[in-house]
């Protein structure tokens, strides 16, 4: 239940941004509202202590924190300090007074209670105390000993180990970049704690105050460039706006701005939908733009802050990399002021960028950003300018070099094709970033390929090398240019790079290798994850898209980079695995190798190859299938057996073998589901014999183990196996918590990939017992499913399945009742 004065502060703010206040004086009025209160309530707690202060002791109310800063949201927790210059038994009464009348209020109240000694020490021993305490501000009390704090104590928090607070800073600065993803252009940004948001602009102005001594309240006015200021002005008051109505969407303390809150605070806002974008979307790529002039402003004023106190060594060492730039105190510096008439000397100076390792000086930078309107029509078809962009994609670093090109908007205006990217907000399951930022992260974790020692990835490092290094940088950063046109993201980027290759003026080799790789981009992944991997089909499907060997590879780098860009978490190590076993067989399959057949075999390993399909020879190995045997063997004379093999990265293979029966997949779906364990794969092989291998990965094994938790599964999945009884239900089918209502759910059927089966795909947001529940309609139907490629992350689910009726593909009336079943329950 919400307090009356939240109710007070929401009605409040509510009021004031429907008027289109600014956020600086909302965020100022809420903190004015809550000041009366507080005032009030310190003054009466005064009054009714009915102990007397003999000591004649002093004590004041202060506001700390973001309250201290008059920066109020709604639901903002309320900081407070109770200033004594002594303990004493009248000192405690008055506090407790204040701080039990003030929770009764029904303020989120975080409160401290120090002597000037204790300000001392607590702000000298924590950075966050210490930055808190800066930002004092007098509500009520003794006037006297907080002026007292202020002149002494607070003065001290300010200057003294200057270099210390700077060096605290940056590092929690670093620390809150990485934990709240690392980039200003999440879909889902922290408008407070992320790159770009409301923390970054304190700790800019911290900085300003401490290192560089500017006066409180000059909100960083003399200590930006002119221009540079205007824009923080306008970004600090965009995100206390947008922080405010997101508090007010939410009813609680949120700084998430999650997919489910950006359209109440875009109409918050006063953004409106137009032709070609929703009010969310209005309001994302603002926040982005907004983000950056934040990012920018903290960035400046930690250069600054590091230079003032000899953070920086000095160095007067003067080197000549090329007639126009010179290599100056560590940073690439203009030698002659007119160079940049000519506009392919900007592209030079990402090109010393690139060879020399040095940053743009700031009289750089802005020297580019001032002639960024002058790279035109004629800067894109220069051959030297030309030179210079394929003389950085050669080089070794690439994604450095890309990044700030694309930072100061020179990529944008030299690809302008890739410019209309920038801050593009495409709503697509497990990507979080937006469409700019995702290309150069692809760019970076390409190029990371080079250096990296995961045993996963050496592979790919090992193709890299083979690979024509500037032609594949340039397919991925053009990868996606077709997004937003259309929903055929890939066949529209492939017409508008038409374009763009024509004034790179590229060989017909490298045309041909980028066009593919934009048309083609997704056909990999698309196929290992959802398609059965094992299947000829499916590698004949990719080799006869691929053509040849070196397609492939770069092929595979390409999905590698695209994949890993996504989010941090959706390149896996069993992704890894499916990839390049696809990688493999298709390479086989261009060569015309296979790596064994039936005749091979012997014994009983020979008799189990005759009795499975042919796909079990395709994707199991010669070791696989001497397990497969002896589980076999033992499944005769015991019953089903089951075998567990924990895999390097925390997931587990579950292997089954048992006599067919109906419904006997959904029923180990069942028990898994019941024990809290995630299907990330199943293979599902059915031998002429009836005898069925399910091969299930487990991806969540080391998450949720316990010591004897493979004796209690074992138990339940030969219960739930062996028993004819219906299963009791294990789901709740709830799913208003849910945050992906803006993914559509649908069901797709295949009839012409396989020749054998139908393929099903079914895309739903996900929720406990979802596969346990199709795997039941498809027993209930008679249906049988060969294999299964089960894919759950971020909230989602997409499986595919292949099914067969009466051994072969599904007909129409089947189809049907099919699809009518499955969208009742997704």
């Amino acid at each position: 239940m919400i307090s009356d004065i939240k109710t007070i502060l929401i009605t409040k703010a509510q009021e004031l941004l429907s008027r289109g206040s600014a956020g600086v004086y909302t965020a100022n009025q809420l903190s004015s509202l809550v000041d009366l209160e507080t005032i009030k309530i310190f003054n009466s707690s005064l009054q009714n202590s009915k102990i007397r202060n003999k000591d004649e002791n002093e004590l004041a109310l202060v506001a700390v924190g973001g309250y201290g800063r008059n920066e109020l949201a709604p639901f903002s927790d309320i900081d407070i300090m109770l200033l004594a210059d002594k303990r004493s038994l009248w000192v405690e009464d008055v506090s407790q007074k204040v701080l039990y009348s003030l929770w009764d209020t029904g303020l989120s109240i975080s409160h401290s209670f120090r002597t000037l000694p204790e300000c001392m020490e607590d702000g000298f021993s924590d950075i966050k105390t210490r930055t808190s305490l800066i930002e004092s501000r007098f509500l009520a009390g003794s006037q006297h000993l907080f002026d007292q704090f202020m002149t002494d104590i607070g003065q001290k928090l300010l200057y003294r180990n200057r270099k210390d607070f700077v060096s605290d800073q940056l590092r929690d600065a670093f620390k809150r970049h990485k934990t709240y993803g690392g980039s200003a252009y999440l879909l889902e940004p922290n408008v407070k704690e992320g790159i770009g948001g409301l923390r970054d602009a304190h700790s800019a102005i911290w900085l300003a105050r401490t290192a560089l001594k500017e006066p409180r309240g000059e909100w960083l006015r003399t200590v930006l460039p002119q221009y540079l200021f205007r824009h923080f002005k306008t970004a600090y008051d965009f995100m206390l706006r947008a922080r405010i109505s997101l508090h007010i969407a939410s009813g609680r303390c949120n700084e998430a701005l999650s997919y489910d809150m950006q359209k109440s605070v875009a109409e918050m806002m006063g953004f409106r939908k137009t032709k070609r974008f929703r009010s969310e979307e209005i309001l994302m790529r603002l926040y982005y733009r907004e983000a950056k002039k934040i990012s920018d402003s903290f960035k400046y004023v930690s250069s600054a802050a590091g230079s003032s106190l000899g953070h920086r060594k000095n160095s007067f060492f003067v080197k000549k990399i090329t007639d126009n730039y010179l290599i100056s105190g560590n940073e690439i510096v203009l030698k002659n002021a007119d160079a940049l008439r000519i506009t392919s000397s900007i592209m030079e100076a990402f090109y010393v960028f690139s060879l020399t390792g040095k940053k743009l000086s700031f009289s750089l930078r802005e020297a580019i950003r001032s002639r960024l309107l002058f790279i035109n029509k004629k800067t894109r078809y220069s051959k030297k300018a030309r030179d210079y962009f394929f003389d950085i994609l050669r080089g070794s670093r690439v994604y450095e070099t890309l990044s700030e090109m694309h930072d100061l908007a020179v990529l944008d205006r030299y690809i302008p094709e890739f410019g209309r990217l920038r801050n593009l907000v495409v709503y697509e399951p497990y990507h979080r970033y937006t469409v700019d930022a995702h290309t150069i992260i692809a760019i970076k974790n390409l190029e990371s390929l080079k250096f990296t020692r995961q045993t996963s990835l050496a592979y790919l490092a090992e193709i890299l090398k083979g690979v024509k290094q500037e032609t594949l940088y340039l397919a991925v950063l053009l990868h996606d240019i077709g997004k937003g046109v259309s929903k055929r993201h890939e066949e529209d980027g492939y017409r508008i790079i038409k374009a763009v290759l024509d004034r790179f003026d590229l060989n017909a080799e490298d045309r041909q290798l980028i066009g593919f790789l934009i048309r083609n981009h997704i056909l990999l992944s698309r196929l290992a994850l959802h398609r059965d991997i094992s299947s000829p089909e499916t590698t004949a499907l990719l080799a006869g898209s691929v053509v040849d060997a070196k397609n492939l590879a770069a092929l595979y780098l390409m999905t590698y980079a695209d994949m890993s860009a996504v989010n941090p978490e959706f390149w896996s190590d069993w992704k890894a695995t499916l990839l390049h076993s696809l990688y493999v067989k298709t390479l086989e399959h261009l060569s015309g190798a296979l790596t064994f057949e039936k005749s091979d075999f012997s014994g009983e390993l020979r008799a189990l190859v005759e009795d499975m399909p042919r796909r079990y020879i395709i994707s199991s190995t010669p070791d696989e299938i001497t397990l497969d045997s002896k589980l076999v063997h033992d499944m005769r004379s015991k019953g089903t057996v089951l075998n567990f093999t924990v895999m390097t990265e925390g997931s587990a293979l579950l292997t089954v073998a048992v006599l067919d029966r109906p419904g006997i997949f959904s029923r180990i779906v069942w028990a898994l589901t019941n024990n809290g364990l995630n299907i990330a794969n199943a293979k599902l092989f059915t031998g002429n014999s009836g005898l069925v291998i399910d091969k299930i990965v487990i991806s969540n094994w080391k998450e949720i183990w316990w010591e004897g938790m493979q004796d209690d599964l074992e138990k339940d999945l030969l219960k739930a196996m062996s028993s004819t009884e219906p299963l009791p239900l294990c789901i709740s089918r709830d799913r208003s918590h849910q945050r992906h209502s803006l993914f559509e759910s649908f069901v797709e059927i295949d009839n012409e990939s396989s020749e054998v089966s139908t393929i099903v795909e079914c895309f739903s947001i996900d929720r406990i017992g979802l596969l346990y529940d199709i795997a039941s309609i498809f027993n209930s139907m008679g249906l049988n499913i060969i294999s299964a490629q089960i894919n759950t992350e971020d909230g989602i689910a997409q499986d595919v399945f292949y099914l067969q009726y009466n051994d072969t593909k599904l007909n129409s009336h089947k189809i049907i009742d099919a699809l009518n079943r499955l969208y009742i329950i997704i």
